[in-house]
């Protein structure tokens, strides 16, 4: 039941589990926080369903937290400051099947919640995102960000994962309790909208998008336009391990390894003359480079396994079946003492040589990295197996990487 103060709608403290919670973080929005919370019962009684209003306090030191309070809204508060933050505690306390995310400033227009339940409860839908550049809603958005900021992180965000979003920086979305469990979100601050996006994506949810407009805010904003664009990339780049990781460390891995060839098998002459030590130690760089990015892509990878976001990946499921702990160790150590023999019998004959160069300095280089690889293999392999320890049922063995 819904009481009426003035002009505000008061909802009564029920125990009745609500069907949607609306959750909003605050710090210092008593300007923004009346209008907001008004278009939110609006947006119940239109709907028809039973809803709450939970208000994340991030350290507000206006009046914030009781404007909130009376007018019906639950108060949930986060010491850690951040955006990320104060939306985990906020989801972690509602109650609802549908949860619904919007900024305490008056930007969105919360009228619009049925909407976005509709495309949820009718439509099958298990995350709608609104989108401010479909029908011309950019209008309000600082020009920086309009023009330049959100169409490129829209842009790297659609070709890194595969994903057709026009706008994945709006902060007015509407998901499943079910999805919001799966997606698993843990940013503290703005890049959250990101991952929101990101992980729905991995996890193949069924997304739509709707068309909404960005009004003026009220009060100050809270976004550092540089500061958060760095967060924002850096989470894209680690979370798109194939493209970022995988692809570049397989080309160095592959490149270096076929000048080793070159070197030792004294392919390639320049002026007659063999290809000396330098080659060689390039082939190393590029060798132990793409060795370790390679690596760096496969604990990423396994991340997203054990998040589950990988769990129909073929390939993955016939690394992890074959690729134990045992043989990750078999091999970085046999790595290393095929590379530390060929070291010492070169060391063996730079001392007969009396310390003067050896004939074959490319060998030494690969001794190098043979040893460098065997050695990052071994603590690899610990490493993955650490991280991927939590399975699902499907995986019988406990050591399997």
């Amino acid at each position: 039941m819904i009481e009426t103060i003035g002009h505000l709608p008061i909802s009564e403290p029920s125990v009745e589990r609500p069907l949607v919670s609306v959750v909003m973080p605050c710090l210092n929005e008593a300007e923004a926080l009346p209008s907001c919370i008004h278009k939110i019962y609006s947006a119940f009684a239109t709907a028809g369903v039973t809803g709450e209003i939970v208000v994340c306090d991030n350290g507000s030191t206006d009046n914030s937290v009781a404007i909130a309070e009376s007018l019906g809204a639950r108060v949930v508060h986060q010491p850690l400051r951040g955006y990320g933050n104060a939306y985990i505690k906020g989801f972690e306390s509602a109650r609802g099947d549908y949860l619904i995310m919007g900024d305490a400033d008056d930007t969105y227009d919360f009228t619009q919640i049925p909407e976005f339940l509709d495309y949820l409860r009718q439509r099958g839908c298990d995350f709608v995102t609104g989108s401010r550049y479909l029908k011309g809603g950019q209008g309000k958005i600082p020009l920086l960000h309009r023009i330049v900021g959100n169409p490129a992180l829209t842009a790297l965000l659609n070709f890194l994962f595969g994903t057709h979003y026009t706008d994945v920086y709006c902060g007015f979305r509407g998901f499943t309790r079910q999805a919001y469990d799966l997606i698993q979100p843990v940013s503290p601050g703005m890049e959250f909208n990101l991952e929101l996006a990101i992980n729905a994506g991995l996890a193949s949810l069924n997304i739509a998008e709707l068309p909404i407009v960005l009004h003026p805010r009220k009060g100050e904003s809270k976004l550092r336009t540089f500061q958060d664009g760095w967060r924002s990339l850096r989470m894209m780049l680690i979370y798109c391990p194939n493209k970022v990781f995988l692809f570049p460390g397989l080309s160095f891995l592959a490149m270096g390894l076929l000048i080793h060839v070159v070197v030792l098998l004294d392919l390639i002459k320049y002026n007659g003359q063999p290809l000396g030590a330098v080659t060689g130690i390039v082939a190393a760089i590029f060798s132990v480079v793409g060795f370790e990015v390679l690596s760096l892509g496969l604990h990423v990878k396994t991340y997203s396994w054990s998040r589950r976001f990988d769990r129909d990946n073929a390939l993955l499921q016939w690394f992890y079946s074959r690729f134990t702990l045992e043989v990750g160790l078999i091999i970085g150590l046999a790595t290393a003492l095929v590379g530390s023999i060929i070291m010492a019998v070169l060391i063996v004959e730079w001392f007969k040589l009396s310390m003067m160069p050896i004939p074959q300095p490319g060998w030494a280089s690969f001794a190098a990295t043979l040893i460098i690889i065997g050695i990052g293999t071994v603590f690899s392999s610990l490493f993955i197996s650490a991280m991927s320890m939590k399975k699902g049922p499907e995986e019988k063995s406990s050591s399997s990487l």
